[in-house]
């Protein structure tokens, strides 16, 4: 535990984080003796996608962001309609338009999934050496054997179309098997199957959106779960949604910045019914998912923060990490704080002198909203006496409320169904399984006496298959299983065209990395078909893996050829013992024949002659003679048939050691070659960003060209503007100086002009006036 600490890069955090560490790796260790099943999520929906739970299969409601899924749940995209479906790991199923899409099986190491209709994606990007990830369809049963990218279509006749643009998948019916890398096979027909392998196809507008999808995810990843356990599903939705912060005594934590400022977690959403894990919470937020089912929270500064399990730590989904508190005719819950210990609701330990660090910041709502999974955050009660009871309330006082039907049902806000499901054609079709699933969930019904029987306790995987078993199994809408294993004379699993050389031939169908194999006798009877079943000889039945080879995976699985000189070897043992049941019955019969000639010899001896008892103990002599040669050449022919029984075991051991070695070398060389394309990959993605940074040097070098000429331009025309400026300033200067030269002449003119009249004026001044004549 202190190295997983130190290796979490959390400073300083002493007894606390100790104390973190094991609550969130162990929320609830009581039920281990039952194994859970595991839980996928709808992470996506876009237009009118409908969905319909295992344990209520008559109904179809709008399926919503944040459901979980688990065995029997059922998702159908109509028009229009597309869904994203994660699991652990980072691995997506994708679902196109007109898709129906079915949970077969759903655990820690084997996922199961059956494609009536439709188109789906799958991106695997991590695959574990004992997991099986199966999809099975009308006429095949696909293993994804390794990571890689799929493809899998189902048209409206049942036929399938299997393309594979990075990976191995292996395909089986009708009791043969065959691997297909790096190509699509196309397989028509239902009873009879006929495939063809042809080339990779174009992408499509699918294709494409799940690209943009992966694309998402891988942006998102390596922030995310820097500081997050890769266990924890859906951290990739946190940074678009938050950032990550560093907080005293917790490290690294998340907190949410686009939420109003009183709001608290676990109160935008609602409640849902789900065994075996009771009431499950299905937040409004997308990026909810990982801070409902993993960690903790704790207020700090104003604000709320998501305390992860950190990387490399093994974590457990829970339906909700936060404390029930009931007040009379309603329900309170509050999220659990880091130092807190997370109980299921339905434990009745005494909880009296537990204090929990966040119980002031507790959300009540009626007893009718909790129960009816209708949105809380509309029905928020805020009484202040409710509210100061729910705070100072005993926690183990009452249990909570039982579920009803409306429990099981996402509601949507106008209370309105679209009620879209497939058509019965789809839904009456069988699936072609590989690996046998297990029984269909019971009813809520079935189930509902049980839960109300234990106040509120959910339903266990065992109890829910007794149910099973002691109910009627008679159920509709149920998907009916037809083995791959299964082989029928004139109907097997070949190529359309039986001249074509080319491609890997079929093989007998054999279980998937030790899993148990789908047959007839494996399957239950409400699962399977009731046609006639052909009578075959116990060579055609499909060999079992025995349990060391079971044990070891891939690497010590037998191949079909080893297989197939084991089925012949059975068959030579059924045959010799048929023949020594032969001679056994003929040497009863002798033996009868011979018993009155035994008793005639049996007889005194005095009645018979000297003669003719010598004659007698010669054939009784002659008679031991044959009997002891033909004793000894029976058992040379059992020594020669032992000898012969070993040295063919002999020869198939070192077969299936080479088939092994050549397994182990093929297995070096695919990661060899997944390397090479890692690198090739990275090599194309660095020589993609080196082409975008010499095209943004181009471009940014063009527009620097660009600004240049413009620039010039503009300086040629301010330089041309002056020197016409200049050219009619000069001008001008000309024109005012040939003017002023002009006026200086006409002044030059016109002064004796001016000066003649002065001169007379001057004259007249001078002369004297004319004297008066003197009065007489």
């Amino acid at each position: 535990m202190l190295s997983l600490l130190s290796r979490s890069k959390i400073p300083n955090l002493g007894f606390t984080a100790i104390f973190l560490a094991f609550t969130l790796m162990s929320p609830n260790l009581s039920p281990a003796q039952e194994r859970y099943p595991a839980v996928a999520r709808i992470s996506f929906v876009s237009g009118p996608v409908t969905y319909s739970r295992g344990d209520d299969p008559d109904e179809w409601d709008d399926a919503i962001e944040n459901v979980p899924l688990t065995i029997g749940d059922r998702i159908y995209s109509p028009e229009d309609g597309r869904a994203e479906v994660q699991l652990s790991s980072g691995n997506f199923v994708r679902l196109a338009p007109r898709s129906y899409f079915t949970t077969l099986n759903l655990g820690d190491d084997i996922k199961q999934f059956y494609l009536g209709e439709g188109a789906a994606s799958f991106n695997i990007r991590r695959l574990q050496s004992d997991e099986v990830i199966e999809i099975d369809t009308p006429n095949v049963s696909v293993t994804l054997d390794e990571p890689g990218i799929y493809r899998i279509a189902v048209d409206e006749d049942g036929n399938s179309r299997i393309t594979v643009r990075r990976g191995r998948v292996m395909v089986a019916a009708s009791g043969r098997q065959i691997a297909i890398e790096n190509s699509e096979i196309r397989v028509d027909d239902i009873d009879s199957p006929r495939y063809e392998i042809v080339g990779l196809p174009a992408t499509d507008a699918f294709d494409r959106w799940a690209s943009e999808r992966d694309d998402r995810f891988e942006r998102s990843y390596s922030d995310a779960y820097k500081y997050a356990s890769d266990d924890i599903v859906g951290a990739e939705d946190l940074s678009e949604y938050g950032r990550w912060e560093q907080i005293p005594e917790y490290g690294y934590a998340w907190t949410p910045t686009r939420v109003a400022a009183s709001w608290v977690p676990f109160s935008d959403g609602r409640w849902f019914w789900q065994d075996p894990w009771g009431w499950t919470w299905i937040s409004n937020q997308r990026w909810g998912w990982a801070t409902s089912h993993y960690g903790r929270w704790t207020p700090y500064r104003s604000r709320w923060y998501w305390v992860p399990v950190r990387p490399r730590t093994r974590v457990r989904y829970v339906p909700a990490v936060v404390e029930f508190v009931r007040v009379r005719d309603h329900v309170g819950w509050f999220p659990l704080h880091p130092r807190d210990r997370y109980l299921p609701s339905w434990d009745r330990r005494d909880r009296r002198n537990v204090t929990y660090v966040n119980r002031t910041y507790v959300t009540i709502v009626n007893q009718n909203t909790f129960i009816s999974a209708r949105p809380v955050n509309k029905y928020i009660v805020r009484d202040a006496v409710i509210v100061r009871d729910a705070r100072s309330g005993r926690f183990a006082s009452e249990s909570l409320p039982i579920p009803n039907r409306s429990s099981l049902r996402v509601a949507s806000e106008t209370g309105s169904r679209r009620g879209y499901k497939p058509s019965a054609n789809v839904l009456n079709r069988a699936a072609v399984v590989r690996t046998a699933p297990p029984a269909p969930p019971p009813s809520f019904r079935e189930k509902l006496p049980q839960i109300q029987k234990a106040q509120g306790k959910p339903i266990e995987p065992s109890q829910g298959l007794a149910l099973v078993s002691a109910a009627d199994k008679a159920r509709p809408e149920r998907v009916r299983i037809r083995p791959a294993a299964e082989e029928t004379r004139g109907k097997e699993f070949a190529p359309r065209n039986p001249a074509a050389t080319s491609g890997p031939t079929p093989q007998p169908v054999t279980a998937a990395r030790g899993k148990k194999l789908a047959t007839r006798d494996s399957i239950d009877s409400d699962l399977s078909e009731k046609p006639e079943r052909p009578q075959k000889s116990p060579a055609s039945q499909p060999a079992q893996a025995t349990p060391a080879e079971q044990n070891k995976g891939i690497a010590g699985r037998p191949d079909a050829q080893t297989q197939e000189r084991e089925r012949q070897a059975k068959q030579q043992e059924l045959e010799r013992r048929k023949q020594e049941q032969q001679k056994e019955q003929e040497r009863k019969a002798q033996l009868q024949k011979q018993q009155p000639a035994q008793d005639r010899r049996q007889e005194p001896q005095e009645r018979q002659s000297p003669q003719q008892r010598l004659e007698e103990l010669e054939r009784q002599t002659q008679q031991r003679e044959e009997e002891r040669k033909t004793q000894l050449q029976q058992n040379r022919q059992e020594q020669e048939r032992r000898a012969q029984i070993r040295q063919q075991q002999l020869q198939e051991r070192q077969a299936q050691q080479q088939k092994q070695q050549e397994l182990e070398r093929r297995g070096q060389e695919q990661e060899r070659k997944a390397q090479a394309q890692q690198q090739q990959e990275q090599a194309r993605r660095e020589q993609l960003k080196q082409q975008q940074v010499q095209e943004r040097q181009a471009r940014e070098q063009q527009r620097q060209q660009d600004l240049e000429r413009r620039q010039q331009r503009e300086q040629d025309r301010n330089a041309q503007v002056q020197r016409q400026e200049q050219a009619r300033a000069q001008q001008l200067r000309q024109q005012q100086a040939q003017e002023q030269r002009q006026a200086q002449q006409q002044q030059k003119q016109q002064q004796p002009q001016r000066r003649q009249p002065e001169q007379q004026k001057e004259q007249e001044r001078k002369v004297p006036p004319p004297k008066a004549p003197a009065q007489p």
